[in-house]
């Protein structure tokens, strides 16, 4: 983990951007699985997924200590669609970051 001094918004917004390709993937796997996973198991995996919800939110919370003047255009670093009409630069350049970090994943030699 890194200390509080070397953390960077730019850490947090790539982590955001992350998280936001996550719960995409999330989202739409839950619909997908149901069809083939019992009620009780897919229970499970939301518990899961809020418990993922939690984690962010205290991800969220500590880049608002590490960098306390930020505006509040910054709520949307760790939430939002990516494929909706960005609300602002903040959100808009989380879903760059995130288009950037899904064509990476599958670029040959990965």
């Amino acid at each position: 983990m890194l200390r509080k001094k070397e953390r960077t918004l730019e850490n947090y917004m790539k982590i955001g951007a992350e998280m936001r390709l996550f719960k995409a993937l999330s989202t739409r796997l839950v619909v997908e699985i149901d069809s083939v996973l019992s009620t009780k198991d897919i229970d499970k995996m939301l518990n899961a997924f809020n418990k993922i919800d939690e984690v962010c939110s205290k991800v969220e919370d500590n880049m608002f200590v590490d960098f306390p003047n930020l505006s509040d255009e910054y709520l949307d670093v760790f939430y939002g669609a990516l494929n909706d009409k960005p609300r602002n630069d903040t959100d808009k350049r989380i879903t760059e970051i995130a288009k950037e970090i899904a064509h990476e994943l599958f670029r040959k030699g990965n």
